[in-house]
């Protein structure tokens, strides 16, 4: 059975060097340099899993150590900081190392302080989830490390199938849609990718950060109708049956008429590929046997594939895309 442990602290400390290891990866040469060649084989496996290396670490206290021990490749691990949880990630691995934690958190650390129990993760999902609203399965307040205890874990598989599917229902996904992000989370998410593509330049990201969040939030649809549909959908896109959350969008049948536009009835849950065809009006529904209809110029691509195939409905039927808003939508598509 997994183990989920909750790790972080409140002081401007902790967020500083959570800044250094968690929302941002450690520079490669510092954990290379620092650790033995023993241990190559299985560093190189760490970074080429998270695409970096992210860590966390804690100072040398019994009931620290006593659960660091228990830590195993696999278990998850949520970030907090006042309240609020900030992270989510996978143990790739653990390691207590005293020289690599001054090399990573400052050399003038005290000893007795020092996050020498370290361990790495996969990369971290940023989240902006308070505590308490999970207070029915985790602490409100959790410390400074802590593991949470069997029983609660097996509670959440027998209700949810899995902790996986706890972590996905109650954690990725929100009133606000989408993965937990809070805003300093989707451009620490961006400007990680552009990073990573070499083709950032730190001095104007400022210019740019309100399109990345206003461009994100704006194609994935209105929060809220977005949480409407991804629970009426069971988390899978109507047509191609994804359960990849993050390409999953609220598409609006009908144009903006006002209160009436984020209704169930005038919204699919599409993958995001398939909302573009559907806005674009390469892509409609046959309301006479809801199935898909597809425009000629699709028929010579892989998308021929969708053509007559059954739309996936809502289990409760109120829910159901409405027959006039998709006939329009047709007519409108040339279809």
């Amino acid at each position: 059975m997994p183990r989920i442990f909750i790790a972080g602290g409140d002081s401007p400390r902790d967020r500083n060097d959570a800044e250094k290891s968690v929302v941002h990866p450690v520079d490669r040469q510092v954990v290379i340099r620092n650790f033995s060649d023993s241990t190559y084989p299985e560093l190189i496996e760490i970074e080429r899993h998270a695409r970096g290396f992210y860590a966390w670490g804690l100072p040398p206290r019994a009931e620290h150590i006593e659960n660091w021990f228990l830590m195993a490749r696999g278990d998850f691990v949520l970030m907090s900081h006042k309240g609020v949880l900030r992270h989510y990630a996978r143990v790739l691995g653990r390691y207590q190392n005293e020289r690599a934690a001054r090399a990573i958190w400052g050399e003038e650390v005290p000893a007795e302080e020092l996050r020498q129990y370290l361990f790495f993760l996969s990369e971290p999902i940023a989240l902006g989830q308070p505590c308490a609203a999970l207070a029915d399965f985790l602490p409100e307040n959790p410390g400074e490390f802590s593991c949470i205890d069997a029983d609660i874990v097996r509670r959440m598989e027998a209700e949810f199938g899995s902790v996986e599917r706890f972590i996905r229902r109650r954690l990725l996904t929100s009133a606000a849609g989408g993965p937990m992000l809070d805003v300093s989370g989707i451009i620490q998410l961006s400007e990680r990718e552009l990073l990573r593509m070499q083709i950032f330049d730190p001095e104007s990201g400022k210019s740019g950060r309100n399109q990345v969040i206003e461009s994100i939030i704006r194609r994935r649809g209105h929060p809220a109708f977005r949480q409407t549909l991804l629970a009426a959908y069971d988390f899978r896109c109507a047509i191609s049956n994804s359960n990849a959350l993050d390409v999953l969008e609220a598409a609006c049948i009908a144009p903006y008429r006002g209160k009436h536009t984020y209704a169930p009835s005038n919204g699919l849950l599409l993958r995001s590929d398939l909302h573009t065809l559907f806005d674009l009006g390469k892509l409609a529904i046959d309301t006479r046997s809801m199935t898909v209809v597809i425009a000629n110029d699709l028929l010579e691509s892989n998308y021929r594939l969708l053509a007559g195939r059954p739309l996936r409905l809502p289990k409760d039927s109120e829910l159901n895309p409405g027959i006039e808003a998709l006939d329009l939508h047709r007519r409108l598509a040339g279809l």
